[in-house]
């Protein structure tokens, strides 16, 4: 008896020695991999990301060593495995699906810490992105100010096709805002269209400088744009009781409040220079500005 307890101290004592050596090799290849992360990595985002995968197969590989360590027979690990495994997936459909909604938000093409982004019905500014939920800063108003409320929002956002994430064009900062003008329906029409746009192409071109370099950040992320992507556009229709200005323009998120009071209070100025312009005067307002392009604004 006494010497088949030495023979199972000895057998575990072997099995502990050998555990040990095992765990040390993989702790020690998980120390260059941190290592070679802060070497050759450079970008703060891609850093994160590899230290993250790191930290998973790190602590994947030492459960499974132990489980192999101690198992009598590999029979009962895999029996054992199995079953833990097939009741996780089912306890943790959530967070599994969170988890890999994480990797998916964080790609090459993902949102990260600053973005403006729009999820559902809430416009806010990203704040943290964590393995599980993410929260977002709510922004409201057609200047887009903090409301004082923190959003969180699951990662399986990213698996629900009604859900709707819209974000920034890498590199770019801008929306698209539409002022509307009812004019009289006896409104001399031949120019009104130059009219109008002469006078918000003034206005932009004190912003020209940023918004090129915006275009610039779009031809590099390969979506194709036209030479005239970011100037206004202008459109005249008829309605039965008007004569309709629609004019279209980009604007600097930063400064879209200055933009469309600008725009706005230079259109009022040239409704008064000759030949005069009349607003209608029907019960609907005569000019409206429209800011709520979320699809026209966003690019997911």
């Amino acid at each position: 008896m006494r010497s088949r307890r030495t023979a199972e101290l000895k057998g575990l004592l072997v099995r502990l020695t050998f555990l040990g050596l095992i765990l040390g090799i993989v702790i020690a290849a998980a120390e260059l991999w941190r290592r070679a992360v802060y070497r050759y990595i450079r970008d703060p985002r891609r850093r994160y990301q590899s230290l993250l995968l790191r930290k998973f197969v790190l602590w994947f590989l030492i459960a499974v060593i132990i489980a192999f360590a101690f198992a009598s027979r590999l029979g009962s690990v895999v029996t054992f495995a199995g079953l833990i495994a097939a009741g996780g997936v089912v306890a943790l459909q959530s967070v599994i699906l969170s988890i890999v909604g994480y990797f998916l938000l964080i790609g090459k093409f993902g949102i990260r810490v600053g973005d403006r982004v729009q999820i559902g019905g809430v416009i806010g500014e990203v704040i943290d992105i964590g393995l599980v939920r993410l929260h977002l800063m709510e922004l409201s108003g057609g200047e887009y100010t903090p409301t004082g409320r923190v959003v969180a929002f699951a990662n399986t956002i990213v698996f629900q096709p009604t859900a709707g994430l819209f974000k920034q064009i890498p590199g770019t900062n801008f929306l698209w805002h539409e002022i509307t003008l009812k004019l009289s329906p006896d409104t001399e029409y031949d120019s009104l269209k130059e009219r109008m746009l002469g006078v918000v192409e003034i206005i932009l071109a004190d912003y020209h400088e940023e918004m090129e370099r915006q275009n610039r950040a779009i031809e590099r992320s390969l979506i194709s744009t036209s030479a005239n992507g970011f100037r206004p556009k202008a459109q005249v229709r008829f309605t039965s009781s008007a004569l309709e200005v629609v004019i279209r323009f980009p604007v600097d998120l930063q400064q879209a409040a200055e933009i469309d009071e600008r725009v706005t209070h230079e259109l009022l100025r040239e409704l008064d220079r000759e030949p005069k312009l009349k607003l209608t005067t029907s019960d609907s307002p005569g000019i409206m500005l429209r800011t709520d392009f979320a699809s026209g604004a966003m690019a997911g």
